[in-house]
């Protein structure tokens, strides 16, 4: 049986079902400024496509235009990560407005960067998106030395060469130790844990940072549960269990969605009580902390503003455009995990 050829629709069918150039329909489906078309032609135009599943062939108008409307995309360690979605969602929206696509980027150590100059200049991409949550380092030397467009985002904001270092995040856990601090919380206790070693949630030099500034006479320590990747829940609330036996202390900080999560059950199991005698707050953004009961007070991080911007800032960086630079504000979100009465 041979096999059934995909029926293509291409621009010529809808400007001949509605009776104008294949120009025209180019500057519609484009969006194109310069020409004159009536909103009238202009949806009956936008319709047809819609009708007859039209869509513009990328490939084509690359080799066309000789340019590229691919973006890089290097996702780091970030592919469980709670944010990771919605980041990529805002991405997305902005990229699959102007008719550009993503391409994935290996995350295999390249210090040389050599998959993404590759990339770069057999014109598969036009530019990288990297996404560097937790402070991951990123190494943009090669980049910059051979001039390609990138923009890096991270919980602090979105940046690019030549933009001032983004604190977003390092405010909003500033405001943390300080809501420790009005409130008397003066034992605090940060949970966390180690992947033979590594830790792969680094938010502790930012809560270091904060407390010696705001909060020096807190009786402050990270307890750290040794894991191995992907462990079972186990690896993390048993240890969290036999510190709650012989322990008190006046709040919990855990640093993502799983570790607060695994942190709540372990401090209702201990002692169910409303208001929690022991406070809570997870380091992260995730509807799942707000949606869980008792509601565990958490942290709201613009990720899908962040990647719209971030997918806006690198087009017009590729296209040496200016764009306006944009500032981000993360907050903490009270739940039930701090409520005092």
């Amino acid at each position: 049986m041979s096999e059934k050829k995909k029926n293509t629709v291409t621009s010529k069918d809808i400007a001949r079902e509605c009776g104008v150039s294949q120009a025209t329909v180019s500057y519609v489906i484009n969006n194109k400024a310069g020409k004159r078309i009536s909103e009238e032609k202009r949806q009956e135009i936008l319709e047809a496509a819609r009708r007859l599943n039209y869509f513009p062939n990328a490939s084509a108008r690359s080799i066309r235009q000789q340019s590229c409307t691919s973006v890089g995309l290097l996702p780091g360690n970030n592919y469980t990560n709670a944010g990771f979605g919605d980041t990529l969602r805002g991405i997305k929206k902005h990229l699959d407005s102007i008719g550009y696509t993503l391409t994935l980027l290996s995350d295999d150590h390249d210090p040389e960067n050599t998959e993404i100059l590759r990339y770069y200049y057999s014109n598969i991409i036009c530019g990288v998106i990297y996404i560097a949550f937790d402070n991951q380092t990123i190494d943009v030397k090669t980049l910059e030395d051979n001039s390609i467009p990138y923009v890096v985002i991270s919980e602090n904001g979105v940046s690019c060469r030549g933009m001032e270092e983004k604190k977003a995040f390092e405010r909003v856990i500033f405001d943390c130790v300080r809501f420790c601090r009005d409130h008397q919380l003066k034992t605090i206790r940060y949970f966390t844990r180690a992947i033979n070693g590594r830790f792969p949630h680094n938010k502790y030099d930012l809560l270091m940072k904060a407390i010696q500034e705001i909060y020096p006479e807190c009786d402050f320590k990270r307890l750290t549960c040794v894991t191995t990747t992907d462990g079972p829940d186990s690896e993390v609330t048993e240890p969290i269990r036999r510190y709650l036996e012989s322990n008190t202390f006046d709040i919990a900080l855990t640093p993502n969605q799983r570790f607060g999560l695994l942190m709540q059950r372990c401090l209702l199991q201990n002692d169910f009580s409303i208001p929690q005698k022991i406070k809570h707050i997870c380091l992260a953004s995730s509807p799942a902390l707000q949606n869980a009961y008792p509601r565990i007070s958490s942290l709201y991080i613009p990720l899908f503003d962040m990647g719209f911007y971030a997918a806006k800032l690198l087009i017009s960086l590729v296209n040496e455009h200016p764009i306006k630079e944009q500032e981000f504000e993360c907050r903490l979100v009270h739940g039930d995990t701090t409520r005092f009465s």
